[in-house]
């Protein structure tokens, strides 16, 4: 009796485990369908993003007379770092899980730069210190006009020596990420590249000086200077003194608007995938790479690199006129002629009136 019983609960047991180990592969097997479905969407809007940012790079080469140098120049990077945001985040997201090339310098410099994601996030902080740069320049534009002209008379050399400055920093800013991977008999591991208690410790220090430098640092530069600009701009339609003219102050303000809604994005964006990643490293909230809240914050780190030319698009009326003559160059032209013949009409109409007058 007592043997049966026996035999009974051990079955049982089995059992429930068997059942217990069924349902937890089932709700494992329809969680990885749903992140498949969210890196395919992922991979598409990052497509889209790319395709839209090299479109915009090229609007921008080619209408360069409808703006001036110094933004022109600042728009142009911003769209090329967007762009290999874009590019890095799709192919980071499509490889295979930790490949390596097969030989010595290729399998080290995949693990440590791109594998450690150092790549993707200097340039994401890249992105980020332009947009830093987008604010001063409007910052001078309009309180400092005469600093600002001193500045776009820059020489091409002088400017391109400061972007490889920036580089550099941007670069110094992600080192930790390279020691987030390890290189061992040949196959790429994610686990620190490096053994002993500092290595934590220094983690913790590192992470607190990312967000810092990559985050709080730029948001609160950037709102200091739109405050400022947003000041002037008050100043300037309260005392026509101060205007130039109401196309001119209409650009400005169309430009202004735009920078101002991208330092936004960058700030609701970026910030949750670095907010969770200080509070993770600090043990406050549990922060693993690949679970949901890292995948969430790394989408939103490519949304934001996705969503500038969207905003560019919404809130510029001049963009939209450069991408039409971009794509459909001869409607452009039509359009233009079409434009340049009711103003001349609308011209001989009013010489006429004021003859007869």
């Amino acid at each position: 009796m007592s043997t049966s019983l026996f035999d009974f609960t051990t079955e049982l047991a089995a059992t429930t485990a068997k059942l217990s180990y069924a349902a937890k592969h089932e709700e494992e097997k329809e969680a990885s369908i749903w992140w498949s479905v969210f890196d395919y969407i992922q991979v598409t809007l990052t497509i889209a993003g790319f395709l839209a940012n090299i479109l915009t790079l090229v609007t921008l080469v080619k209408s360069a007379r409808r703006f001036s140098r110094l933004i022109k120049i600042l728009l142009q990077h911003q769209s090329l770092v967007d762009a290999c945001v874009c590019a890095c985040a799709t192919a980071l997201i499509l490889q295979p899980s930790m490949w390596l090339p097969g030989n010595a310098f290729g399998d080290h410099f995949v693990c440590y730069i791109w594998h450690g994601q150092a790549a993707y996030w200097g340039l994401v902080t890249l992105s980020t210190y332009n947009l830093v740069l987008i604010a001063l320049e409007r910052y001078l534009a309009i309180c400092r006009p005469f600093a600002h002209t001193r500045c776009s008379d820059y020489s091409r050399k002088k400017l391109a020596t400061y972007g490889a400055w920036l580089y550099v920093f941007c670069l110094f800013l992600t080192h930790g990420t390279y020691i987030q991977t390890r290189l061992t008999d040949g196959q790429c591991k994610s686990e620190y590249a490096f053994d002993g208690k500092w290595t934590k410790l220094y983690f913790t220090s590192f992470v607190i000086f990312t967000y810092i430098t990559t985050y709080l640092i730029p948001a609160l530069t950037m709102a200091l200077l739109y405050s400022l600009v947003a000041h002037q701009l008050r100043k300037r339609k309260e005392n026509t003194e101060l205007g130039k003219s109401k196309t001119i102050d209409r650009a400005t303000d169309q430009l202004t608007k735009t920078a101002v809604t991208v330092t936004i994005i960058f700030i609701l964006s970026v910030g949750y995938d670095l907010h969770f990643y200080l509070l993770g490293y600090n043990h406050v909230i549990e922060y693993t790479f690949g679970s949901p809240e890292q995948k969430v914050g790394v989408f939103l780190s490519n949304l934001n690199s996705v969503a500038n030319p969207l905003v560019y698009a919404l809130l510029m009326p001049i963009y939209r006129k450069c991408v039409v003559e971009t794509i459909c160059p001869r409607r452009a032209k039509s359009e233009d002629a079409d434009q340049a013949s009711k103003s001349t009409s609308l011209r001989d109409l009013s010489n006429s009136v004021s003859n007869i007058a």
